[in-house]
């Protein structure tokens, strides 16, 4: 029967609530010290966010002292119409500047030679030119175009002579058309009456595209020569009056540009990829082709008045084909340059519009003109920044405040008990604000300047509470935008100035901080340690009650079975009772009574360690 864990199976003693009950009363000790543990890891997070909000207010201090934070300033014109651009670093003066620009920077351009293209044709007789393919810079689209009130249809797919006929049938003979290979151009003659051309409802392009316009006469001429460069085809088929000479076997060459070397092969390099070139080449210009004129320009990327030279290196032909050389009829139109007063002073020149602070004689200021004229220019200081800094210190300043008062704060409940916080009884912290409150309330009263304390920027405490405030935004205001310089001297004067002091007496109560941390955090752990050392305790404890009412279970089994021997032999011996049988049962009697060390009973006489017995009828 050893080792029976079913409890009461034989006793019918339900021993295992006895053990739940004896351990749950020896446990209230371990609950002890578990709540005191709480407490203290508790009193840990509190300590750890006052920390935090030290830091935040130590961080909000530095900020004070940082040089940037003063100076700021905003610039601009007092003309709300202006298109200037100006701009001003921490630091510039403050105060107004009269600028009058007499003269805006312009840049250099070189303007090639017009019609440098191939003419439509090289003889009046255009029956052999289709629509689709004309060598005209806009393409022309199918539609119907109106001359003298009537709708000209046109395709694609039909000549230039063939548009003509289609213009004298629609208009029954009195427009006609001709083309003249000699201008390149396209005329339309009225034989009674002005031409007239266009309608709201055309669909063709065709007008636009031959450059024809109302004259309010009886001839219209188109405004340019036609013929037009194909920029996507290699240089060699682009439609180049003149043809390119000097290149190489493989159709090599190259040009110059402010001194810069541009290669091509006129066989692969088409137009645009030679502008593209120009464009993204050290010769600081930029490369275009003006269709409606038939030509190349070069504008310089910077203004001012300088030059701009193009010509053929030792092979090829391609700038002066493009008309950018001065024997091939280019033209140099030099840029100006920019020319203003500051304050009524002497003529300032400059290659730029963007005027510099040199050249202003204002330290950071820079304005870029965009129009003539005289503006003036005004620097005033820009207190964004120090607000927001001293905003945040106060913010900062008050959260510490609060958290140190809420968990140190000793009062009374609605039944009139005291009650406490977290940390009431530590009083070095409750000491913490009102340290920080005393140090703001003197801090900077060392420094020699118009501001030495907090009250003299509108900033004062709200009653008794060690919260700060801006009493006085006014005052705070005026400060900062009149007396900048005083300001960050109150803030940023070394040893005595309301940084370095504040600062001084944050990192003392941090250290003080870190110090009550790490103490109750060693009490943390040693108190874990007793919860262990407890535990196991309880757990041996449990143990050894188990093992000895177990072994009372097994021992009162063995009781019950001999009993149940004991009786069995009575009953075998029926009512009369014999010698030889009572001497049977005495013996077994007395064996059990020997092996259990107990007392054994049979109806009214009992048997202990004998053999003597005695039976009644």
């Amino acid at each position: 029967m050893a080792g029976i864990q079913i409890t009461g199976l034989v006793s019918g003693l339900n021993w295992q609530n006895i053990i739940s009950e004896l351990i749950t009363a020896d446990s209230a000790g371990v609950n002890q010290v578990k709540a005191q543990q709480t407490t203290v890891n508790n009193q840990v997070t509190a300590l750890g966010s006052i920390g935090t909000d030290l830091t935040s207010l130590e961080n909000s201090v530095f900020t004070l002292e940082d040089p940037g934070t003063y100076g700021a300033v905003t610039a601009g014109s007092t003309d709300s119409t202006s298109t200037w651009q100006v701009s001003a670093t921490n630091g510039t003066p403050v105060g107004n500047t009269i600028l009058q620009v007499n003269t805006l920077a312009t840049a250099s351009e070189l303007t090639g030679a017009s019609n440098i293209a191939l003419p439509l044709s090289s003889s009046g007789n255009v029956s052999s030119l289709t629509v689709a393919n004309l060598g005209v810079a806009q393409p022309v689209t199918a539609g119907v175009f109106s001359v003298n009130g009537a709708q000209v249809t046109v395709t694609t797919s039909e000549s230039l002579q063939d548009v003509f006929s289609a213009i004298a049938t629609a208009t029954g003979g009195n427009v006609t058309a001709a083309y003249d290979p000699s201008t390149d151009k396209i005329t339309l003659t009225s034989a009674s009456g002005n031409v007239v051309l266009g309608a709201a409802n055309d669909t063709s392009n065709f007008l636009s595209a031959m450059n024809l316009t109302n004259t309010g006469a009886s001839t219209s001429t188109s405004t340019a020569a036609l013929g037009a460069l194909k920029t996507g085809v290699p240089l060699a088929s682009a439609g180049l009056v003149a043809p390119l000479t000097g290149l190489d076997s493989s159709g090599n060459g190259s040009i110059l540009v402010n001194g810069v070397t541009i290669n091509y092969n006129a066989n692969t390099d088409s137009l645009s990829t030679l502008l593209t070139n120009i464009n993204n080449s050290s010769a600081g210009v930029t490369a275009s082709y003006d269709s409606d004129n038939n030509r190349i320009l070069l504008t310089d990327n910077a203004t001012g008045d300088t030059g701009i030279s193009v010509s053929d290196a030792s092979g090829g032909s391609l700038a002066a084909a493009l008309g950018l050389t001065a024997t091939a009829g280019g033209v140099l139109n030099f840029g100006a340059n920019a020319s203003f007063n500051v304050n009524g002073g002497p003529t300032v020149t400059s290659t730029s519009n963007a005027f510099t602070s040199a050249q202003l004689g204002v330290p950071g200021l820079s304005i870029t003109a965009t129009t003539t004229g005289t503006q003036n220019i005004a620097v005033v200081t820009d207190t964004t920044g120090m607000q927001t800094a001293i905003q945040s210190f106060i913010t900062a300043f008050n959260q510490v405040q609060t958290d140190i008062t809420n968990n140190t704060n000793i009062g009374t409940n609605a039944s009139g008990s005291v009650t406490t916080s977290l940390l009431s009884a530590d009083h070095e912290v409750g000491d913490w604000g009102s340290q920080l409150e005393m140090t703001a309330f003197s801090a900077g009263d060392g420094v020699s300047g118009a501001i030495t304390s907090l009250d003299a920027l509108g900033i004062d405490f709200t009653g008794t509470t060690g919260q700060l405030s801006i009493s006085d935004s006014a005052k705070l205001q005026q400060a900062l935008s009149a007396q900048p310089a005083a300001v960050a001297a109150f803030f940023q004067t070394a040893s005595t100035g309301f940084g370095a002091t504040m600062n001084g007496a944050i990192n003392d109560i941090l250290t003080q901080n870190k110090a009550e941390v790490s103490n109750l955090q060693s009490e943390s752990t040693d108190l874990g340690t007793q919860i262990t050392t407890m535990q196991t305790q309880l757990a041996t404890e449990q143990q050894t009650l188990e093992t000895e009412f177990t072994a009372m279970e097994s021992l009162e089994a063995q009781y019950q079975t001999e009993q149940s021997t004991l009786s069995s032999l009575y009953a075998n011996s029926g009512s009369s009772t014999t010698a030889s049988n009572a001497s049977a049962a005495n013996s077994a009697a007395s064996t059990i009574a020997s092996q259990t060390g107990g007392t054994s009973t049979s109806g009214s006489t009992s048997t202990t360690g004998s053999t003597t017995s005695s039976s009644t009828g």
